[in-house]
């Protein structure tokens, strides 16, 4: 017998076993439609629990959780040392003046230009004065005011420090008005702080004239903007040059990337009405208690010229203000803080904040990403987990089982990279407490919505049956 004949005889001996369907042999493997069918109901859950999260947040009890998430973050943030100082003149309490006539109250222009001037011989990077030196009827509130900003700005151009006086009741009209006269407005600061104290303005922008409405080729130009007393500080302290170590680079190319997709953003501009606009930035109060601690409560020049003092100043941004409470007329509620504290301290950590720490709030493009990022994790990883079982039944159970599991990695993981981080990440994820609440609850309302489909779908389908079967008779 020849070598072809034996091994055709050998393949007639042992002929293959005929393979038995899935459905005979209990195996049914996970076919495409079904993972179709899986990541469609899945993605369908995640935009209905998305739906009830975007209207939630627009509630009463949503902006209270919120807030809270906000305050949360804000307890994380480091109290590192700030290149800022604020020199308390809390007892230097205005006095009455007659000014043709009538009489003003102002704080007193001499004790300031005193101190000013021992302050700049510590060669502190910039002054600021937290005082509204803006006249809402007259160029200026004092007559002896003319000479004081002329004192402040040739002691800029002596020294090179910059001097920066206080703005309010002026600064929604062009420049030249701040401070009564347009050759000191390079000296004028915004000084008005938001009512909503999670943030503080960078510049504000007249949107129109008032006489000609929006902006159009007959309209003048727009004022200038005014730029908030931080923005000024933070500016004139400058970028520090110290290397960046390999951290910083990685986390720098992450905001850049982010940035760029239109997930955060560091500044956020909006419409306050009457013609205003606004650009506003997060305010970053880690250094608050340690801003407090080594604030000076004197203007007495031999005290100022203290090397214990000096050094405080020093390489430093110096504000003025009133930092006592009970003393300041301005106070403002603080986040994650039990008492309010003076505005000067909000002017301090939005300058610290913009020199050091600058934070990112996300948008709402980026909030509907980590959204769905979270949830859309879950479902991949158990659509991924059911190609371990060889039975639909098994599957089922499986995903059930592994979807409770796979939230609270998710939930923790969440809480890690987004809460505990936070002073890494610079990113203010403040719809942390809503956005994870709603994925404990996700697999809850799957269920919910899968019994309430099965019972529509049963319905429908016993009318069409009763049909059929009329129809047939």
């Amino acid at each position: 017998m020849t070598k072809k004949k034996r091994q055709k005889a050998r393949r007639k001996k042992h002929p293959k076993r005929p393979r038995l369907p899935a459905i005979i042999s209990g195996i049914e493997p996970y076919r495409s439609r079904e993972i179709r069918g899986d990541l469609f109901r899945g993605a369908l859950f995640i935009l209905i629990v998305l739906s009830i999260k975007i209207g939630i947040e627009h509630t009463t009890f949503g902006k209270h959780l919120e807030l809270m998430g906000y305050n949360l973050l804000q307890t994380q943030l480091s109290s590192e040392r700030a290149p800022v100082a604020i020199v308390d003149i809390s007892d230097l309490r205005p006095k009455d003046f007659v000014v043709d006539g009538e009489i003003i109250t102002a704080t007193p222009r001499e004790p300031l230009q005193q101190a000013i001037e021992v302050i700049a011989a510590q060669h502190p990077k910039a002054i600021g004065i937290d005082i509204d030196f803006s006249s809402d009827s007259s160029p200026y509130i004092l007559p002896s005011d003319r000479e004081f900003f002329e004192f402040c700005r040739s002691l800029h151009e002596r020294t090179g420090i910059p001097i920066l006086l206080g703005v309010k009741r002026t600064i929604a009209k062009p420049a030249a008005e701040w401070l009564g006269s347009e050759e000191y407005e390079e000296l004028a600061a915004n000084i008005l702080v938001p009512h909503d104290n999670q943030r503080m303005l960078y510049f504000l922008q007249m949107e129109e004239d008032e006489t000609h409405g929006p902006a159009s080729e007959n309209a003048p130009e727009k004022h200038k903007p005014s730029r908030a007393m931080s923005a000024l500080l933070a500016a004139a302290y400058g970028n520090e040059t110290n290397a960046a170590t390999v951290l910083q680079k990685a986390h720098a190319s992450l905001i850049n990337l982010f940035t760029t997709f239109g997930l955060i953003e560091k500044f956020s501009e909006k419409s306050i009405g009457g013609g205003l606009a606004v650009q506003e930035f997060l305010v970053d109060y880690g250094p608050l208690e340690t801003i407090e601690k080594e604030t000076i409560h004197t203007l007495d020049p031999s005290k100022l010229q203290d090397p214990a003092q000096a050094s405080q100043l020093n390489g430093r941004v110096v504000l003025l203000g009133d930092a006592t409470l009970g003393k300041a007329t301005d106070t403002f509620v603080i986040p994650a803080r039990n008492q309010p504290y003076p505005g000067v301290f909000v002017h301090a950590c939005a300058a610290y904040t913009l020199i050091k720490a600058p934070l990112y709030e996300l948008t709402g493009k980026g909030h509907i990403v980590i959204d769905v990022f979270l949830s859309g994790a879950i479902l991949l990883a158990i659509v991924l987990l059911r190609f371990r079982y060889k039975t639909a039944a098994a599957r089922e159970r499986a995903a059930h089982g592994w979807q409770e599991l796979l939230t609270l990695f998710v939930v923790i993981a969440a809480l890690l990279v987004g809460v505990l981080s936070v002073r890494i990440t610079r990113i203010m994820w403040d719809d942390f407490f809503l956005a994870l609440i709603l994925l404990v609850f996700h697999p809850g309302i799957e269920q919910k919505g899968e019994h309430l489909w099965a019972r529509i779908k049963g319905r429908f389908g016993n009318g069409k049956n009763m049909k059929a079967a009329g129809h047939h008779s």
